[in-house]
């Protein structure tokens, strides 16, 4: 850096360029008489850049601001006197100026004398070394935290996605195996053919109702011989209420088969089947049904035993009764003694599918077809609740020994979604009807039949406050 006339005042020591006016003069103050050896030249005074640590006004004292400023070097002394050579003879009171109070309340113990060129850079080296060190200091610490920060975020985040992935990955799995699963039952069902259905207006129907409609049949095989409807049960799932109603239909209903006129309900199944049962029902009791699955009593036998049983309560009659149709029917069906799963007494029993079938089918004890009915949906009651806990355990058997007696209309892909519907239904509740309900119907005798006449309006008024029904939707006000 050049010293020209134009940038000095009338004063012995050299005065940098752009020094600080304030500064130069404070400086100029603290500094001893000198003893000059020789007067330099002006223009041979050399001019250093130093670097000094001013302390910030910082929440810590580790902060510290750096600020390079620039100084001259002072003449050389003479022996006698003090040798500044050392960083701490160093006197940064002189700098002080810049933070210092405008009243000039500031104290110096010390007074600064610079030494030759070399020292003077040994100096600023130190100086820039211990400005320097506080900061890297500083900025590894914080690197050591952020570093640690960043590790710890990035192991939680990457556990959690662990875990979220191994979760889908186990609900993939499952679901694909509960698929596999259904699909090799769907493959047993006996696939019947769809027949000619009437179109019935103004029927009862939901988006939020399911049902098929179940048939028992004393038939062998359900796909070559239609048999005698002996059962007629509607189940039907609601998502609403989440509850599963399983509809009795009482087969001695008096109604109006479609195209044969008024007849027993059970006279429509023999007469047209499925089809003609569904449509009779529709056209009577204003009920949608577009689904249905028949089963032979050897198939209702064979569930009941996947399942491991149902637990029934036996009056003595009815053991009795049950061991009269074991005999005189089951038995025989399945090719065992007459004499065999005979019941002693009443009691609390796990009924096999035989003896469950044989409950079923009692009608001569108590109050006929009412009661009939009403031990037919005690049955599907306690095969549904079975199921809850069962299901996986009863798949193979299934497979071998029930599916084959089972025959439906639905499709495979119907079926398929219908039994994805099953995990969610299996803890639904469950409700029994009767159709006709209680004080809806008069029995007769019509043409040497002993029927029920029957209230359709207020049977139809049952099911929709029943199988129907759907809670309120209350608004906010």
């Amino acid at each position: 850096m050049n010293d020209t006339p134009d940038n000095r005042q009338n004063s012995d020591l050299p005065r940098p360029r752009q020094f600080p006016e304030d500064a130069y003069d404070y400086y100029r103050e603290q500094l001893p008489p000198l003893k000059r050896t020789e007067k330099p030249e002006r223009s041979s005074v050399p001019v250093h850049t130093q670097e000094f640590k001013i302390p910030k006004r910082a929440k810590t004292s580790d902060e510290f601001q750096t600020q390079e400023i620039e100084i001259p070097s002072a003449p050389e002394y003479s022996e006698s006197e003090q040798d500044f050579s050392s960083e701490e003879d160093f006197d940064y009171g002189a700098y002080e100026e810049y933070d210092r109070p405008k009243n000039g309340n500031s104290s110096h113990k010390k007074q600064h004398k610079s030494t030759n060129p070399e020292n003077s850079r040994k100096n600023k080296k130190s100086n820039a070394h211990h400005a320097n060190a506080p900061q890297k200091q500083t900025s590894q610490t914080h690197s050591k935290k952020s570093s640690k920060k960043t590790h710890s975020h990035s192991f939680g985040g990457g556990f959690l996605k662990n875990i979220i992935r191994h979760i889908l990955f186990l609900a993939v799995v499952i679901f694909a195996i509960y698929s596999a699963i259904a699909f090799l039952l769907i493959r047993q069902l006996e696939k019947l053919p769809e027949g000619t259905r009437s179109v019935t207006s103004g029927t009862l129907d939901a988006g939020y109702v399911r049902s098929v409609l179940l048939i028992g049949t004393d038939a062998r095989d359900v796909g070559s011989e239609r048999g005698r409807s002996d059962t007629m049960i509607l189940l039907s799932l609601n998502s609403r209420t989440q509850t599963i109603y399983l509809t009795s239909f009482m087969r001695d209903a008096y109604v109006d088969i479609p195209n044969h006129g008024y007849n027993k309900l059970n006279a429509a199944y023999s007469l047209g089947g499925a089809e003609l049962l569904m449509d009779t029902l529709e056209q009577n009791y204003q009920v949608s049904i577009d689904d249905y699955c028949v089963v032979s009593f050897m198939g209702f036998a064979s569930i009941i035993d996947a399942f491991g049983g149902v637990k029934i309560n036996l009056s003595d009659a009815e053991a009795q009764a049950l061991n009269v149709i074991l005999q005189s029917e089951v038995n025989g069906l399945a090719g065992d003694d007459p004499l065999s799963d005979f019941i002693e007494k009443g009691g609390t029993y796990i009924l096999n599918g035989k003896q469950a079938l044989s409950y079923a089918r009692i009608r001569y004890v108590g109050n006929a077809d009412f009661e009939r009915t009403s031990r037919q949906r005690e049955v599907m009651t306690q095969l549904l609740q079975n199921a809850k806990s069962k299901a996986v355990t009863a798949v193979p058997e299934l497979i071998s020994s029930a599916m084959p007696h089972l025959g439906t209309n639905m499709s495979d892909t119907e079926l398929y979604f219908l039994s994805l519907r099953v995990p969610f239904a299996l803890r639904y509740d469950i409700a029994q009807i009767q159709i006709p309900a209680d004080g809806t119907y008069t029995p007769a005798d019509i043409d040497g039949q002993s029927v029920l006449q029957v209230d359709f309006n207020a049977n139809i008024q049952v099911l929709k406050d029943s199988v129907y029904s759907a809670p309120a939707v209350t608004t906010a006000e």
